[in-house]
C-alpha cells in the first residue's frame, strides 16, 4: 500500500471556489456533447455485462482413517516380550527383546530373532536362544492375524544355569495372534504370551 499523500489547505478559499465552478461547468458542457452526440448516430449506450456469479467451491472429501491391519505395513523392533514355556518339565515365565518384524504389503512377513529370552524357576535359571529367521505369509483383519506357509532358517537352544541342554532347528507355530496398532505402537497377543514392538521404518518403505 502506498502512504497517505498529504494535501496543502492553504490555497485562498476564494481561488478554490473559482476553480470549482469552473470544473462543474466543464463537466455539464462535455455531458451535454456526448449525450447529444449519441442521439445523433442513433445509438444508445451499451448495457453493462452482468458478471458471472461464482461457483460454488466443491468440498475436499475427508480422508478415511487408516485400518489397523494398513498400520501393520513397516518395520517394527520388539521392545518387551512376555510368555509362558515348558522347558525340560518346568514351568517358566519367560521375558526377552529384540526380534525384528517386517510386515510387508505383499502379505509377507520377515522375522528375525537373534533373542534370548530368560526366566527361572525354583531358583534355575533358564535361557531359550532363538538365533535365525522366520518368513511367513500373513492375512490380517482389524483384530487378528492368521498365518500360513512358514519358512525358517537357524536354530533353538536352551540352556539351565548357564549351560547348554539342547538344540534344534528354529520352527514358527501357525496359531492366530490377536494384535493392536496405532501410529508407531504394535502389541501382539494370544494364550500365554504378548508382545510390544515399535515402529522403526515408515510403512511400506523396503528394509
Amino acid at each position: 500500500m502506498q502512504p497517505e499523500q498529504r494535501r496543502d489547505w492553504t490555497i485562498p478559499v476564494a481561488v478554490g471556489v473559482v476553480a470549482l465552478v469552473v470544473v462543474l461547468v466543464l463537466c455539464v458542457a462535455g455531458g451535454a456533447a456526448a449525450y447529444l452526440l449519441a442521439r445523433d448516430r442513433g445509438s444508445d449506450p451499451a448495457p453493462a455485462a452482468a458478471s458471472p456469479s461464482p461457483s460454488p467451491a466443491a468440498a475436499a472429501p475427508s480422508p478415511s482413517p487408516a485400518s489397523p491391519a494398513s498400520c501393520l505395513v513397516g518395520r517394527w523392533k520388539e521392545t518387551s516380550y512376555t510368555g509362558d514355556a515348558e522347558i525340560y518339565g518346568a514351568t517358566v515365565q519367560l521375558t526377552g527383546a529384540g526380534a525384528l518384524f517386517d510386515f510387508r504389503p505383499d502379505g509377507t512377513l520377515v522375522a528375525v530373532h537373534k533373542t534370548t529370552r530368560r526366566g527361572t524357576n525354583s531358583g534355575d535359571r533358564y535361557e531359550v536362544i532363538h538365533n535365525g529367521t522366520i518368513t511367513i505369509n500373513y492375512e490380517a483383519d482389524d483384530e487378528m492375524i492368521h498365518y500360513s506357509n512358514a519358512r525358517a532358517t537357524g536354530t533353538t537352544t536352551w540352556k539351565v544355569n548357564g549351560s547348554k541342554r539342547g538344540s534344534q532347528k528354529l520352527t514358527s507355530t501357525l496359531d492366530p495372534e490377536r494384535y493392536t496398532c496405532k501410529g508407531d505402537k504394535l502389541r501382539l497377543y494370544g494364550e500365554g504370551f504378548a508382545v510390544e514392538a515399535e515402529r522403526i521404518l515408515p510403512p511400506g518403505r523396503p528394509v
